[in-house]
């Protein structure tokens, strides 16, 4: 099983990386995993100008017009059989770095377009280089409560328009200190049984 953990935390070792490698490993549990860890603040992503070349038909190129390390890290991504998209909920969404990281995967997205008898374009629909693949959410936050179904929700609507399939997800409350999620132990028991679900979906458990 191809797996890619997609982390857009800051912070190594932090609570979102720790509840991240129990999925990791409630994944392993059921199958031979091909890991590939990333964070997204080491790798240099410029920003989406929102020119929609890369999706969009004639005038449009299909592919993005930036030069970084966003094509390698897309290629990885259509070989990945699952992925795992964590973050720590930052000003009540997810980080900076990573919700820039998911407009710089619109080119994973095309848009097939209808045309009339008289060449004038009147719809079509998108599809996705994704779809079909299974994916599960980890969500880190210092409050005891949930305080923002924004962060939630902003992720969970952005990986269903690339046609990700959701495994499910963990939010783990109460992590104002560094690693203090390893004394949560049933949240880590839930991030476990999460990478155990993400396994059974993608088809690969043993």
């Amino acid at each position: 099983m191809k797996l890619m953990a997609i982390i857009g935390s800051p912070r190594k070792g932090g609570n979102t990386e720790l509840l991240i490698n129990q999925v990791i490993a409630g994944c392993r549990s059921k199958t031979a995993v091909d890991l590939e860890k990333l964070f997204v603040v080491e790798k240099k992503i410029e920003y989406c100008t929102g020119c929609m070349s890369c999706v969009m038909p004639s005038p449009g190129t299909g592919k993005c017009v930036i030069t970084d390390h966003r094509p390698a890290i897309l290629q990885q991504m259509t070989n990945s059989d699952a992925f795992i998209f964590g973050t720590p909920n930052h000003m009540r969404t997810i980080t900076a770095p990573l919700l820039n990281f998911i407009t710089r995967m619109l080119p994973l997205l095309e848009f097939r377009a209808e045309y009339d008898s008289m060449g004038n374009r009147i719809g079509g629909e998108i599809t996705s280089k994704l779809g079909g693949k299974k994916a599960a959410v980890v969500i880190s936050q210092g409050e005891p409560y949930f305080c923002s179904p924004l962060v939630y929700e902003t992720l969970i609507s952005n990986l269903h328009d690339f046609r990700l399939h959701l495994a499910g997800n963990v939010v783990s409350l109460g992590n104002l200190e560094k690693g203090q999620v390893a004394d949560r132990k049933q949240d880590l028991e839930n991030a476990f049984d999460l990478g155990v679900q993400l396994a059974v979906m993608a088809g690969f458990a043993k």
